[in-house]
């Protein structure tokens, strides 16, 4: 409860308790409302107990009346006991009693990394979404099961909102997770170093303790010296020999990340740089390797194949599109076609994040192009460069086609 929703509860009250755990997240105070709180104590310097944007309801009273009576309601019957365990030595001080019983054979706590690499962008990390499709749910038999998944930051949610939308996994931020529970909790950290954020002790105490049964902590494979919260609860796991797991999960691009430049330089030094883009040049590597199979060897590959050199009429597109596909400069990244006929058989672009970002200019001709690709019923797959399973998905597609 916010500062000044409390006060008017109270101003009705002649005798008040007040429920809570300080040891959990308060309410949330948007930055705006933030900024404007602080101003008013700036210029009417009131005590530092009373500042809304950084005090609950609970908070300020604990503040102001340090003498008031309290009393710890310690006795937990909700997580399995190594779950609660962590919460109770590292942020409970072993005050709470623990009185849950394991009911399941799952192992109650393990971790999975992902392989190294940057894999987060803009607070969204895709491989930690893949893992969660390709390895956690399938391995753990997590099918069926009343399950969440928790991450720190709106824009992973979302992304895992809209993967799992029209299924019974529900996902959201450990914020609005508060209060929630579910048999088995995977806890995303999408952070490629472990953030303040992701790493304060009242989120990470939240998280852990939304699961009843099993929680899946999904961090990245990257090195790290650094002392976290995090890294204690990764600690606790490998002390109670429960399970870390490391993702097989990978893509070609992996290697642009900087611990690869060797294992990059390898990579590439069988065939001659084609492009400035390292990206595009694992890509045509990759292609290559795939197109080398008995069954593909009918198919080769151009890089930066002019859009305009593959149309035979303009006839189906509009005066914009018609503009763009003429333009010089306009091209796919790559061109599969039928050595035999000559004939186009898959287009393949290659997005990195940066460049194709949503509402970029580039985003928008992205979509003009697969527009035109479409009317003229040429296969189109893009390549994020944040991915993975860049192989399989082509040889996929090439068989299909």
């Amino acid at each position: 409860m916010d500062l000044a929703t409390g006060v008017l509860a109270l101003s009705c009250a002649k005798q008040a308790v007040i429920v809570g755990d300080l040891k959990q997240l308060p309410n949330v105070v948007d930055s705006e409302t933030a900024v404007n709180t602080d101003q008013i104590f700036k210029n009417y310097d009131i005590p530092e107990p009373y500042r809304y944007s950084s005090h609950s309801l609970l908070s300020s009273v604990t503040e102001v009346f340090p003498k008031v009576p309290k009393t710890l309601l310690k006795e937990h019957y909700r997580c399995h006991p190594k779950i609660i365990d962590f919460c109770n030595r590292k942020f409970y001080n072993d005050q709470l009693v623990i009185l849950s019983e394991g009911q399941t054979e799952r192992e109650p706590l393990l971790v999975y990394k992902t392989t190294e690499g940057n894999h987060a962008r803009q607070r969204e990390n895709q491989r930690q979404i893949d893992v969660i499709i390709q390895e956690i749910i399938p391995q753990q038999k997590l099918e069926g099961v009343n399950l969440g998944i928790v991450t720190p930051y709106r824009n992973q949610t979302i992304a895992l909102q809209r993967t799992f939308q029209g299924t019974d996994i529900k996902a959201d931020t450990v914020d609005k997770f508060q209060g929630r529970e579910n048999d088995v909790i995977i806890l995303s950290t999408v952070d490629n170093e472990i953030s303040e954020f992701t790493d304060n002790s009242n989120r990470l105490n939240v998280a852990i303790s939304r699961a009843k049964d099993q929680l899946i902590l999904l961090v990245n494979g990257n090195e790290s010296d650094n002392e976290t919260n995090i890294s204690d609860l990764i600690r606790y796991i490998d002390y109670n020999n429960f399970s870390t797991i490391k993702s097989e999960v990978h893509s070609i691009f992996d290697y642009l990340y900087k611990g690869y430049e060797e294992k990059r330089r390898a990579l590439l030094s069988a065939q001659k740089k084609k492009s400035v883009f390292d990206s595009e040049n694992l890509m045509y590597a990759l292609i290559r390797e795939v197109l080398s199979d008995d069954q593909f060897s009918k198919y080769g590959v151009i890089l930066h194949h002019p859009l305009r050199n593959l149309l035979l009429d303009y006839s189906k597109l509009s005066p914009e599109e018609e503009r763009y596909a003429r333009h010089h400069a306009t091209h796919l990244d790559f061109l599969i076609y039928n050595k035999l006929g000559k004939n186009p058989v898959l287009a393949i672009e290659v997005d990195g994040y940066e460049y194709h970002k949503l509402e970029s200019r580039q985003a928008e001709r992205d979509v003009m192009k697969n527009a035109i690709l479409e009317k003229y019923g040429i296969p189109l797959m893009r390549f994020s460069t944040t991915g993975s399973g860049e192989k399989e998905k082509l040889i996929s597609a090439l068989n299909r086609l």
